[in-house]
């Protein structure tokens, strides 16, 4: 789950640890979502910053023991403060709606702090026994990320997506305790820009699946707004609407298996390279960014024990599952046995149009950008 990422904490270079810690601190308190989380990690890091301020970091810095070391817990921390940065200015809706995945990130990065600051040999340095105190309290100190139970709520209601249910009110409540200082409906209306920004993370990630939920999120602040018919909604969001003209949303391909001749340059570079036609469906079946090498390599692995077309045949199922196309295993080898260039085709005419159905500007399929953060 990408929640935060490097082009937002540029302006972080330079600074040490203990000013890192600071940051973190201040965007602890302006948190918008988790905020109790937000405030355990910062009650974390100033144990840490109570320790690093007793030694003399610049001395730890020049030492060519330490000097790694500090740098990689350096880099953790500022991981921590995208986190946090994250629940403060992105999405309310977003951040809320990922719920345990943010909660298990704030444990990881702390986790990973910890590790780091292990490594530092601290002790072999400093041998009073204040050091050993705040090194001990430190390790102890092993917080419990959760969600609030209002928290709880608010997510429970913002992912149903029975809309005979009506949570106007509550979420309405939500949205204004997180935009204290605006009006709900220009609150309403931040929102739906961060949310655009965050359909607009995902895309570029290749993430279907949150897509999906970010355009059912734009739907609820719709539901919550109270304005306008279904069709009106569609015209104002056209940017980041999921249905396009001419395509099907379900059940079948949009593109027949032998029709690879109406794109000739795709047709031919997949004959000579499949590996780069194939790298391309694995990164959106698989959900994870899959190079041409890397495609190249597992393609001959599974040729040298003779199951090429099985692994290629389970890329393509795992294609159908995420789209919803109807299929089964046995189409899916047979049309990889028989007409294996051709279904490489299908399947990446497939992903550019299902990408071009959900408002993504540049159709082609392309790497995706380097998130701060994994999902």
């Amino acid at each position: 789950m990408p929640i935060g990422d490097l082009a937002n904490i540029s302006q972080l270079t330079g600074l040490n640890a203990v000013q890192l810690i600071s940051l973190v601190v201040q965007s602890a308190n302006a948190a918008r979502t988790h905020k109790r989380n937000c405030r355990r990690f910062a009650k974390h890091l100033t144990l840490i910053s109570n320790l690093l301020q007793q030694l003399n970091v610049p001395e730890l810095r020049d030492r060519p023991e330490t000097r790694e070391p500090l740098e990689r817990l350096e880099e953790a921390i500022k991981r921590g403060y995208a986190l946090v940065e994250a629940c403060g200015n992105r999405s309310f809706l977003y951040i809320l709606a990922m719920g345990w995945s943010v909660a298990y990130e704030f444990k990881r990065v702390q986790e990973e702090i910890d590790r780091c600051l292990k490594i530092v040999p601290l002790i072999s340095l400093v041998h009073s026994k204040h050091t050993a105190e705040k090194l001990e309290r430190i390790e102890k100190d092993q917080c419990e990320y959760t969600l609030e139970d209002d928290d709880k709520k608010v997510q429970e209601i913002i992912l149903d997506r029975d809309p005979s249910k009506n949570h106007s009110s509550v979420l309405e409540k939500s949205l204004s305790r997180s935009y204290p200082d605006l009006a709900f409906t220009e609150a309403l209306e931040k929102e739906k820009e961060k949310l655009k920004l965050e359909l607009h993370r995902s895309q570029a990630n290749l993430d279907t699946t949150q897509c999906e939920m970010i355009h059912h999120l734009l739907q609820v602040t719709h539901g919550v707004a109270g304005c306008g018919n279904e069709k009106d909604y569609q015209k104002q969001d056209h940017d980041v609407s999921y249905s396009s003209k001419g395509l099907t949303t379900h059940d079948e391909w949009n593109t027949d298996l032998l029709s690879c001749c109406e794109e000739p340059s795709l047709c031919l570079r997949t004959f000579f390279y499949p590996c780069g036609t194939f790298s391309k469906v694995a990164t959106v079946a698989k959900n994870r960014y899959i190079s041409s090498g890397e495609a190249c390599n597992e393609l001959m692995a599974y040729s040298c024990c003779l199951s090429c077309c099985c692994y290629t045949c389970c890329v393509r199922r795992k294609l159908r599952q995420k789209f919803h196309i109807r299929g089964g295993l046995c189409d899916d080898f047979l049309s990889h046995l028989m007409c294996c260039c051709c279904a490489l085709v299908q399947e990446c005419r497939e992903v550019e149009l299902r990408l071009s159905s959900l408002g993504t500007e540049d159709t082609k399929v392309s790497p995706p950008d380097c998130q701060y953060m994994e999902s």
